[in-house]
């Protein structure tokens, strides 16, 4: 089905409303013989999106058959598209199918590989299929994803679709009069000019082609002009970006024009398509629409552009060149942003760009505000990483009633604008009983301080949101709130995290000083900035008072610190002898309080008789005095009757019942007790089922570890018929019934203490909040029982064979599905012994249908959820059950863990990735009853990945040990059956070398392998087709072991050898093997004793990886960018540093391309990258751009460090002695001192621990630090430093640390025979 170009954007937009995909099925290659009869098939192919299937025609016999038929496929990016390859056969008059393979790809997945292939010059993608049987080469389906094909997901999809489309029509124009490629440098742009004219042959030729390039231009900008009102924020990028288009343009001649302008479209395709990732911020997105309205004018230039005919006349004559230095400046501009849009920043030209001078725009002011906002961008997204409550902020609907706290509010006005001459900040701490509106005060205070420009922070505790109940997020949130309200404080801020990034979960005592106090001090405010914390008895701790003791006064006097808390004797005992500390409670005799009460009294009737229509004399004022009486100055109390009241049926006479059982008299606790208890004796205790709805419904809502809604209460219990209806008869005591979507929560913490403590037992209204929370695990068990099944997204992973684990949010399921998944463990283990019998039922069923659909729903939400403690309690229990836990049952589950723990660890979710395996361990370990070698062997398989898991986190004496007693299993298993072990005993062998060179052990690491190229030659000997590749692959490893310790001719043997194998092996099966053969030529590279043979061998390496990465880029692009950096070191060796520089700079630019996808998995390799390019550009005597790339990936190594230091502090310890290198180079001697003096306290406790590896850097980090301590005449302690460097140095220190305590044991623990 052919379209237009024009056409197929249409569909691309319509299509992408509609969720359609679109594909045509080319052809399929390399059959299989299946057939004694016939040497070919015939073949169909059956296309599979859960219970709807297509199928194409049944090609005629061929081994490569046709169809080129085409599908209109729906669903999201997410769907799941089935293809299979089967072949038709007949045998005695009867017809039957036979499956060849199948595949199965996301809808996402396929529009990537497409695109990729578009880029690649190529119409179709190629996806190799798993078959039941072993066939090589491996049978593929060719299939083409079309244009029109968008997600409906956003109109960001549709963007990316677009500049697809425009891509292509500059991709059409070059298949038309060949051009040249693209120069990379400017200084090419002239000779591909020449070049490009003398291929073209005539001047009509060239006005032809330019004239194509434009109008694709020209339809490109009109497509993302059309975006305007869908996502302004891609118009905006585009906008920006296009400047360059008119800089492109303007400056050159038509040749460097062309040039420019791909590589400009290239920039904006790049910036759009990572828009949404980075514009996170509010105050990002205003700056870039400010840029929108100030820039759109470049699109309006380029359309103008186009309408010029003689283009290439006017460039021939140099129109363009009149411009002068303005150009230069804007071209500078433009290099400046395309370097910063590499990096990933947002950038926002704001103010600039301001308006049409003659042809171009005046952009000085827009080259200054350029660096500012990078600068803002970067160090908002550090911040960032702290941690922020989410709803801890003020509300302006929860304010107090107008002429109501006047003089309280005053006071507390007063206070904070008061000029005080005191040396530090003050606290004004309010207490009061429940009810008596603290938090209306505290939003009010925090309401004006905003209206009046000196709110710095605000944070409501709550006892029932998990975020706000205790104070783990206060000091980062008003991190985060200050670094909002002053740049200079951000600045600060940033700083601090770029050089600590632990401090995002530091305890309060770490994160006050760098977070709050230094911030602060050097940038103080000369008005008042004010910290507003309400309801701190819901949250506190006992460290958090200490600091509003001892911490709050080093702040400048400026900060003031507003508190509303309970009265407690906490606050008594550290804060009330404390002279910066303000202590005020709310006396609810007093007679303001008093008079604002009755304001409120008469203000809230007042809107009960309109909403009734009860007339504007209700309900009188003798009946006004008498709940002014009864209220007692509590606002909680009023608040509660006027509740009650307004949903009343009818209101006077429910008023008349509460006034005429209320009794006066009573302290504030025992009066919110009398209102709650009359208010709850009005309900239906006759009622049977009032009673049970009311005890399940009233339970729940207490008892539930987070907020429920009324719909997610309504599917957990279904046998309620009407819970809106029950909850209207409780509503004056909750809030957010009245929605079926809000969560539910009591009115008041009061009520909840007065219905679980303070109540009798034997009241109808009575709730035990821990038999509810049991009650609630039943529920939540049950329901995952009847609705967790294969249909569930995220579910069912485990069952395929592609890698890695889907991520879904939490609004792709059901409110009650998630909480059940995510709570049911933590209120089933509050059962005792002995447990209901349906409990144990429920668990029964759940561990023999749910189990594993359970860990893969919260491994896909939120995070992998051990079975361990539910395994624990189990046993404990229900001892009569726990048959539960079989040995089918526990084969079944360390499967499943062992599974989940190789996808985590694909996606660089390391712990988690370590807990899963420790459980399969821990399950291994449980012997099977009369499979004793395979016990061992499954244990010892458990405990190899064990070892890998356990190296990922940086624990690395742990992973000697685990492939240790890995080894111990195998090696006996070996000696009773070498055929069927030998193998696997090898692999261990091999793990062990690795773990082993970690550590420092190169020795060990040398016998291990030794052992494990032994065995695999023996078993290469009489099974050469299974063993070789392995054979090959111990001789790589073997080499690198050789090669560390310096044996370097017998290593390149070994690699020689090796290459030799994998040559064969490809010869063979290139699809299989040119991967490994790719790797080995790579790995020649450190031990070539000639630096030409090493740049061929790496050479090579590259080219296989180009090859493969072209037909599989998901797969080999990482291995392509690991070689280009192994190409640059030998480049580097040979000091070709500007062919180095290029190189790298590829592998960097792949790097990024792969972190944008995937930053968990490829943040690490993206620093190394960036660090090597430091080191080229360093030898090319460009020390400033050196700087910049050294920084970038030092902050990479931060981030890395802060989530798992084990395994990235000596990175980051590297990084930073690069750092100080460079500083010093530029002159900048503080820099320098500050980064040699933290990479030598990284590497004192690594050098304590693993000093065979570490010692040596720490030795030169001290010599470091004592150049960088002389050169700023710190004589005495550059000394110190050099001598301690001596001392470790010398051959005794070396010595000891090659035999320092714990390696022996580690040796000794193991016995190499060779």
């Amino acid at each position: 089905m052919a379209h237009s170009n024009e056409n197929t954007n249409g569909a691309a937009i319509n299509s992408g409303a509609s969720g359609e995909l679109r594909v045509t099925v080319l052809s399929a290659s390399n059959l299989p013989r299946l057939s004694f009869f016939h040497e070919h098939s015939k073949a169909f192919v059956i296309l599979r999106i859960q219970d709807q299937m297509w199928s194409t025609n049944v090609a005629e016999r061929s081994k490569s058959p046709r169809w080129e038929k085409e599908f209109d496929l729906r669903g999201s990016d997410s769907t799941v598209l089935k293809i299979e390859l089967k072949v038709s056969r007949q045998f005695a008059g009867v017809s039957s199918e036979q499956l060849v393979g199948a595949v199965e790809v996301r809808f996402e997945e396929l529009r990537d590989r497409q695109r990729c292939a578009r880029e690649e010059n190529r119409d179709h993608v190629t996806l190799n299929l798993q078959v039941p049987f072993s066939s090589e080469p491996h049978p593929s389906i060719c299939m083409r994803v079309h244009k029109g094909s968008v997600a409906p997901k956003a109109a960001l999809d549709t963007a990316r679709a677009l500049v697809s489309g425009a891509r292509d029509n500059v991709q059409d124009m070059k298949m038309g009069p060949v051009l040249p490629a693209v120069p990379t440098d400017a200084s090419d742009a002239g000779t591909s000019s020449q070049d490009a004219i003398k291929t073209i042959g005539s001047a009509k030729e060239v006005k032809a082609v330019y004239e194509t390039a434009l109008a694709s231009v020209e339809t490109f900008v009109k497509l993302v002009d059309a975006f305007a009102d869908i996502h302004p924020y891609v118009k905006a990028a585009w906008t920006a970006i296009s400047a360059g288009y008119k800089i492109a343009m303007a400056q050159k001649d038509r040749d460097d024009a062309l040039a420019e302008l791909l590589e400009s479209m290239t920039t904006a395709l790049d910036l759009v398509c990572r828009f949404d990732r980075t514009a996170l911020h509010k105050d990002d997105k205003d700056v870039i629409l400010q840029v929108a309205k100030k820039t759109n004018e470049c699109a309006l230039f380029i359309q103008e552009y186009t309408r010029i005919k003689s283009f290439a006349l006017r460039a021939a004559k140099g129109t363009f060149c009149n411009f002068g230095d303005e150009i230069d400046r804007f071209k500078k501009d433009f290099d400046i942003l395309r370097r910063n849009v590499d990096t990933g920043a947002i950038l926002s030209l704001a103010e600039g760009l301001s308006k049409i001078n003659g042809d171009l725009y005046d952009i000085e002011e827009s080259i200054k505000l350029i660096g500012e906002n990078v600068d803002r961008v970067a160090q908002t997204t550090i911040i960032d990483k702290l941690p922020y409550a989410e709803g801890a902020t003020w509300d302006p609907d929860r304010v107090c009633l107008s002429k109501t706290r006047e003089a309280l509010l005053e006071e507390i006005w007063q206070w904070i604008k008061c000029s005080d001459t005191s040396d530090g900040a003050k606290i004004f701490c309010l207490t009061g009983v429940a009810g008596s509106g603290k938090s209306a005060i505290a939003h009010t205070v925090a309401h004006r301080c905003y209206q009046e420009g000196l709110l710095a922070s605000s944070f409501f505790f709550s006892r029932d949101v998990a975020d706000r109940n205790n104070p783990r997020k206060l000091l980062s949130t008003m991190a985060r709130d200050l670094s909002a309200r002053d740049p200079r404080i951000r600045e600060q801020i940033s700083l601090a995290m770029e050089s600590d990034q632990s401090l995002a979960t530091a305890p309060l005592s770490r994160q006050f000083e760098p977070l709050i106090q230094k911030p602060c001090l050097r940038y103080p405010s000369e008005q008042p900035m004010v910290s507003v914390i309400d309801g701190l008895d819901e949250g506190y701790s006992v460290d958090l008072l200490k600091l509003f003791r001892d911490g709050i006064p080093k702040l400048p006097p400026s900060f003031r610190l507003f508190i509303t808390s309970r009265d407690m004797e906490a606050i008594d005992r550290y804060l009330s002898k404390s002279t910066h500390v303000h202590l005020r409670t709310i006396d609810l005799g007093a007679l303001a309080n008093l008079e604002d009460v009755r304001v409120f009294i008469e203000r809230g009737f007042k809107d009960i008789a309109i909403v009734h229509d009860l007339g504007e004399s209700w309900p009188g004022q003798e009946l006004l005095d008498k709940v002014f009486q009864m209220a007692g100055g509590l606002f909680q109390w009023v608040s509660v009757v006027h509740q009650s009241l307004e949903l009343s049926y009818n209101p006077a006479a429910e008023l008349a019942t509460l006034l005429g059982s209320l009794r006066t008299g009573l302290a504030a606790q025992e009066k919110m007790d009398e209102i709650y208890t009359k208010i709850l004796q009005a309900c239906e205790w006759n009622s049977p089922d009032f009673k049970r709805d009311y005890d399940l419904v009233m339970g729940a809502i207490l008892a539930a570890k987070s907020p429920l809604s009324v719909s997610a209460l309504q599917a957990l219990h279904p046998e309620i018929p009407n819970i809106p209806k029950l909850l209207s008869r409780l509503g004056a005591l909750l809030t957010g019934w009245r929605y079926s979507n809000q969560p539910i929560r009591i009115l008041h913490l009061s009520l909840r203490d007065f219905l679980t403590t303070r109540v009798s037992t034997d009241a109808p209204f009575y709730i035990c909040e821990k038999d509810n929370s049991r009650r609630l695990g039943l529920v939540s068990l049950a329901f995952l029982n009847d609705n967790l099944d294969h249909n569930t997204p995220g579910v069912g992973y485990l069952k395929s064979v592609s890698p890695g684990i889907p991520t879904v949010s939490k609004e792709q399921i059901s409110e009650e599905l998630w909480y059940a998944c995510e709570f049911w463990t933590a209120h089933i283990l509050e059962f005792d012994a002995p447990a209901p019998i349906e409990l144990a039922e429920f668990i029964r069923n759940f561990l023999s249908d749910r189990l594993s659909s359970w860990m893969e729903l919260c491994t896909s939400v939120n995070s992998f959820h051990g079975f361990q403690n539910v395994r624990t309690w189990i046993q404990r229990t229900l001892p009569e059950d726990v048959d539960l836990m079989n040995d089918e049952f526990n084969s079944r589950l360390g499967s499943a863990l062992v599974d989940m723990s190789e996808r985590l660890s694909y996606m660089d979710r390391r712990e988690e990735a370590l807990l899963a395996i420790q459980e399969a361990v821990e399950l291994r370990r449980q012997p099977i009853a009369g499979m004793p070698s395979s016990f061992k062997n499954d244990l010892a398989s458990c405990l190899h990945d064990l070892s890998s898991r356990l190296s990922d986190v940086g624990r690395r004496e742990d992973a000697v040990l685990a492939i240790h007693e890995a080894i111990e299993l195998r090696r006996e298993l070996a000696h009773h059956d070498p055929a069927t072990f030998n193998a696997s005993l090898a692999s261990s062998l091999n793990k062990a070398s690795l773990r082993l060179s970690d550590i420092g052990n190169r020795e060990g690491a040398l016998d291990a392998s030794r052992e494990a190229l032994s065995l695999y030659r023996q078993l290469a000997e009489g099974n050469p087709v299974v063993f070789n590749p392995n054979l090959a692959d111990s001789l790589d490893s073997f080499s690198r072991h050789l090669s560390a310790l310096g044996h370097l001719e017998d290593a390149l043997t070994a690699n020689r050898e090796s290459v030799v194998l994998y040559r064969q092996l490809a010869n063979d099966n290139p699809t299989a093997f040119n991967p490994e053969l790719a790797r080995a030529l790579g790995n020649l590279f450190p031990r070539q004793l000639d630096l030409g043979d090493a740049l061929e061998s790496i050479q090579e390496s590259v080219e296989l990886y180009r090859q493969l990465a072209n037909d599989r880029p998901a797969t080999f692009k990482p291995e392509l960018a690991r070689a280009l950096s192994n190409l640059c070191a030998s480049l580097s060796a040979l000091h070709r540093h500007e062919n180095a520089l290029t190189v790298i700079q590829e592998s960097v630019a792949l790097y990024r391309q792969l972190t944008c996808d995937r930053p968990a998995v490829f943040n690490s390799n993206l620093a190394h990258s960036i660090h090597n390019l430091s080191v080229q550009l360093s030898a090319l005597g460009r020390p400033k751009d050196t700087l910049a790339a050294n920084w970038e990936s030092l902050v990479l190594f931060r981030q890395l460090a802060q989530g798992c230091p084990a395994a990235f502090n000596h990175h980051l310890a590297g990084s930073l002695l690069y750092h100080s290198k460079y500083h010093s180079a530029l002159g900048n001697r503080g820099e320098a001192l500050a980064a040699a003096k933290e990479a030598v306290e990284l590497y004192r406790p690594l050098a304590s621990d693993v000093p065979a590896v570490f010692k040596s850097m720490l030795v030169e980090s001290l010599k470091r630090l004592s150049s960088s301590l002389r050169a700023l005449g710190h004589k005495d302690d550059a000394l110190a430093a050099a001598m301690e460097a001596k001392s470790l140095d010398s051959p005794e220190t070396l010595l000891s640390a090659a035999t320092t305590s714990h390696t022996p044991k580690i040796r000794r623990s193991f016995t190499f025979s060779t």
